[in-house]
Protein backbone atom coordinates (compact mmCIF):
# COMPACT_ATOMS: atom_id res chain seq x y z
CA UNK A 1 0.00 0.00 0.00
CA UNK A 2 0.86 3.42 -1.28
CA UNK A 3 0.74 6.42 1.60
CA UNK A 4 -1.73 8.66 0.97
CA UNK A 5 -1.43 11.83 -1.17
CA UNK A 6 -3.56 15.09 -1.20
CA UNK A 7 -1.58 17.17 -3.69
CA UNK A 8 -2.77 21.06 -5.55
CA UNK A 9 -1.15 20.48 -8.96
CA UNK A 10 -2.73 23.56 -10.15
CA UNK A 11 -5.24 26.51 -9.96
CA UNK A 12 -7.94 24.12 -10.11
CA UNK A 13 -6.81 20.94 -9.83
CA UNK A 14 -6.48 18.49 -7.13
CA UNK A 15 -4.32 14.87 -7.38
CA UNK A 16 -5.25 12.10 -4.62
CA UNK A 17 -3.25 8.92 -4.47
CA UNK A 18 -2.35 6.27 -2.20
CA UNK A 19 -4.54 4.31 0.40
CA UNK A 20 -7.71 6.76 1.74
CA UNK A 21 -9.14 4.23 4.05
CA UNK A 22 -10.65 4.71 7.45
CA UNK A 23 -7.20 5.03 8.97
CA UNK A 24 -6.76 8.11 6.72
CA UNK A 25 -9.99 9.84 6.69
CA UNK A 26 -9.86 12.39 9.38
CA UNK A 27 -6.25 13.51 7.55
CA UNK A 28 -7.98 13.20 4.53
CA UNK A 29 -11.08 15.26 5.21
CA UNK A 30 -9.04 18.21 6.79
CA UNK A 31 -6.42 18.09 3.67
CA UNK A 32 -9.62 18.63 1.47
CA UNK A 33 -10.87 21.26 3.33
CA UNK A 34 -7.67 22.98 3.60
CA UNK A 35 -7.35 22.57 0.03
CA UNK A 36 -10.82 23.91 -1.05
CA UNK A 37 -11.11 27.06 1.30
CA UNK A 38 -10.96 30.30 -0.39
CA UNK A 39 -11.27 28.44 -3.98
CA UNK A 40 -14.09 29.08 -6.62
CA UNK A 41 -15.18 27.57 -9.76
CA UNK A 42 -14.69 24.30 -11.04
CA UNK A 43 -11.46 22.48 -9.50
CA UNK A 44 -10.70 18.55 -10.77
CA UNK A 45 -10.03 16.01 -8.57
CA UNK A 46 -7.97 13.26 -10.00
CA UNK A 47 -8.48 10.06 -7.96
CA UNK A 48 -7.24 7.47 -10.56
CA UNK A 49 -4.11 6.87 -8.05
CA UNK A 50 -6.33 5.79 -5.22
CA UNK A 51 -5.60 2.54 -4.00
CA UNK A 52 -7.45 -0.09 -1.89
CA UNK A 53 -11.59 1.41 -1.98
CA UNK A 54 -14.03 1.19 0.36
CA UNK A 55 -17.03 3.08 2.46
CA UNK A 56 -14.41 5.40 3.92
CA UNK A 57 -13.06 6.88 0.94
CA UNK A 58 -16.38 7.55 -0.91
CA UNK A 59 -17.13 9.17 2.20
CA UNK A 60 -14.42 11.36 2.25
CA UNK A 61 -14.73 12.46 -1.46
CA UNK A 62 -18.62 13.43 -0.82
CA UNK A 63 -17.69 15.18 2.40
CA UNK A 64 -15.32 17.23 -0.06
CA UNK A 65 -18.17 18.01 -2.50
CA UNK A 66 -20.11 19.26 0.02
CA UNK A 67 -17.60 21.61 1.75
CA UNK A 68 -16.75 22.99 -2.04
CA UNK A 69 -20.57 23.96 -2.77
CA UNK A 70 -20.49 25.52 0.51
CA UNK A 71 -17.41 27.77 -0.43
CA UNK A 72 -18.44 28.47 -4.16
CA UNK A 73 -16.59 25.56 -5.66
CA UNK A 74 -17.63 22.28 -7.91
CA UNK A 75 -15.98 19.13 -7.52
CA UNK A 76 -15.35 17.15 -10.73
CA UNK A 77 -13.74 14.15 -10.08
CA UNK A 78 -11.93 12.23 -12.80
CA UNK A 79 -9.87 8.93 -13.30
CA UNK A 80 -12.49 6.89 -10.89
CA UNK A 81 -11.56 3.58 -10.32
CA UNK A 82 -13.79 0.86 -10.76
CA UNK A 83 -13.60 -0.37 -7.74
CA UNK A 84 -15.52 3.37 -6.07
CA UNK A 85 -17.94 3.38 -9.29
CA UNK A 86 -18.92 0.01 -8.00
CA UNK A 87 -19.38 1.41 -4.80
CA UNK A 88 -20.81 4.61 -5.36
CA UNK A 89 -23.58 2.89 -7.50
CA UNK A 90 -24.26 0.20 -4.73
CA UNK A 91 -24.83 3.49 -2.40
CA UNK A 92 -26.77 5.01 -5.29
CA UNK A 93 -24.10 8.35 -5.02
CA UNK A 94 -22.95 7.68 -8.85
CA UNK A 95 -24.52 11.26 -10.33
CA UNK A 96 -22.19 12.54 -7.18
CA UNK A 97 -18.87 11.33 -8.61
CA UNK A 98 -19.66 11.31 -12.10
CA UNK A 99 -18.07 15.05 -13.22
CA UNK A 100 -16.83 16.46 -16.35
CA UNK A 101 -13.67 17.07 -15.93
Amino acid sequence: MTALRIERVGAAEVRVGGRLGFAEASVALARGRELLDGTRGDVAVDVAGLEDIDSATLAVLLAWAAHARQVGAALHFRGVPAGLAALAHLCDVEPLLAGKA
